[in-house]
């Protein structure tokens, strides 16, 4: 099993963090342009899945054209593609619109790929700021995880690991804005169920891997991520290989690295 996972494309204006230009974007089309000849001439994977922050908000107009953008070209791959809900995506878009320019019927779902089944969850910012799993979203998941037979990998915009967030030029200090707060209720459901060999979140803009109870939890880069303060854009995708419960991440880009588990 090989698929290629792409995220925070952040289509639109420039973001600073700290006085620093750390989004560059202004070359994101050509990035997505370059990852859909890469996907369809060389890596050809299973499928590609976008792990959420199509856009950098700026207003509904701007938003929804940006996203139908992406959707549209990512319709020149030859492999499927899956959406996920980041929550840039969503702050000039409702629910129910995201669905609609996703061509998605819900924001939490799941699909068989080869011999194994993808769990896509949606971790919602409420107007708390409390980043959830909904009850409903939780009691999804376990009858979807009990209905398999496959060995299954889990999806999130936001973090379901306990990240040490040292360094973290965006989210040093605040797991409030990055983790899913009933991250552990989750874990418990993942782990629990003893058919989960991976999980994979984006929105840190880093690339990192933690263990919880022998199954990995892979964060992906951001493609326009100002990686090291060099001023480059990271142009990040990631290609994942799986052999059996050997999950291998390769990420591609100006910053390559590599990890690998065996659940």
């Amino acid at each position: 099993m090989k698929f290629a996972i792409i995220t925070d494309i952040h289509l639109g204006a420039e973001a600073y963090c700290k006085g620093i230009l750390r989004k560059i974007n202004q070359e994101a089309k050509t990035f997505l342009d370059d990852f859909v000849e890469k996907m369809n001439n060389n890596i050809l994977p299973e499928f590609v899945i976008v792990l959420g922050d199509l856009v950098e908000d700026d207003n509904k107009d701007n938003d929804q054209n940006n996203i139908d953008y992406v959707v549209k070209l990512f319709k020149k791959l030859k492999s499927p593609v899956y959406y996920v809900a980041g929550n840039h995506d969503l702050i000039n878009s409702s629910e129910a619109e995201l669905e609609e320019l996703f061509n998605q019927k819900k924001l939490y779902y799941s699909f068989d790929s080869g011999n194994y089944h993808f769990i896509v969850l949606f971790s919602k910012t409420f107007e708390n700021k409390q980043i959830l799993i909904s009850d409903k979203q939780k009691e999804w998941l376990k009858s979807d995880l009990d209905k398999t037979n496959k060995k299954c990998v889990v999806f999130s915009h936001h973090s379901l690991a306990d990240q040490d967030l040292t360094g973290n030029p965006w989210f040093e200090g605040h797991p409030e804005v990055c983790l899913v707060e009933n991250r552990e209720e989750i874990r418990n459901i993942i782990s629990t169920s003893k058919k989960v060999i991976a999980v994979f979140n984006s929105h840190l803009h880093w690339d990192k891997q933690d263990i919880h109870d022998n199954i990995p939890y892979f964060t992906i880069q951001s493609l326009t991520e100002n990686e090291d303060d060099k001023g480059i854009a990271s142009e990040a995708h990631a290609v994942v290989t799986i052999v059996d419960s050997k999950v291998n991440v390769e990420i591609k880009g100006n910053y390559s690295k590599t990890f690998s588990h065996q659940s």
